[in-house]
């Protein structure tokens, strides 16, 4: 198993018997740290279902989607990210649709993204630069600057070129120099990688695209765009109004790019 989907286990086994429990006590996020150190898993199995995983810790048995995001516990589903149950079909739109990363505790600063405008609510976006339909949502979003802020996070999944570029980008990207930051930013609207390094640059630190790559697994992306709202919706694709879509207003969309049939997901 690898270190993403054990930390997803885990977390499941650490969260789950306390957050079902009528009398438990609001789990924090240290409390978690400190049961990872200490949870044994026994067994595990994929079903005949697609997504569906079934976990053995001690005498309990769990069944858990792929990404550890939800689980069937006690007669119970459980949404393990954000620690709410799921009840009835309306929950499934207030919380299993939707992406809070505000429960996630995540910081979207540690995964390197590149940032544009300065609006109250924040947007987050995983795209590929080669993208077409990234293009289109990077075109919709310069005329909202003023009301979001978008947080753009690099991932290749289009193939050996994208990931050249995502690796050049992103190095540059870490560079505390403002300058560079800001062509970085003008090249990805722009779409325009022109003149590049093809080598591999000879310091740089990747973490934040080591994190953005292993945040974009969890989450599971079916492609790029994939587009997470101030209020936690999530959308793959180009919106046809990016404006009406963060307003919640309906529309139609675009498809999203596919991965590519010789790459595996990020």
């Amino acid at each position: 198993m690898n270190s993403l989907n054990r930390f997803a286990f885990l977390s499941l086994l650490c969260i789950g018997a306390a957050a079902m429990a009528a009398d438990a006590p609001k789990i924090s996020p240290a409390d978690i740290a400190a049961g990872l150190m200490s949870v044994k898993i026994d067994g595990m199995q994929d079903l005949p279902i697609t997504g569906l995983k079934m976990v053995k810790t001690g005498d309990q048995i769990v069944f858990m989607s792929s990404n550890g995001r939800f689980a069937l516990y006690g007669g119970k589903l459980l949404d393990v990210w954000t620690q709410q149950e799921i009840k009835d079909l309306p929950d499934i739109d207030r919380i299993a649709r939707r992406i809070d990363l505000s429960r996630m505790k995540l910081n979207i600063d540690d995964l390197g993204p590149v940032t544009v405008g300065r609006g109250k609510d924040s947007v987050l976006i995983f795209i590929d630069p080669r993208c077409p339909y990234c293009g289109k949502v990077m075109k919709d979003l310069q005329a909202l600057q003023e009301r979001y802020t978008f947080k753009l996070v690099m991932v290749p999944i289009l193939g050996q070129e994208s990931q050249n570029i995502v690796v050049q980008l992103a190095c540059q990207q870490a560079s505390k120099d403002q300058k560079v930051q800001d062509s970085v930013r003008q090249r990805l609207l722009k779409q325009d990688y022109a003149g590049l390094p093809t080598d591999n640059p000879a310091s740089c630190n990747k973490e934040p695209l080591q994190r953005a790559i292993v945040t974009a697994k969890l989450f599971g992306l079916p492609g790029v765009p994939f587009l997470i709202a101030p209020d936690g919706r999530t959308h793959s694709g180009a919106p046809e109004s990016l404006s009406d879509w963060l307003e919640n207003k309906p529309d139609v969309v675009q498809a999203p790019a596919k991965i590519d049939k010789q790459e595996k997901k990020p």
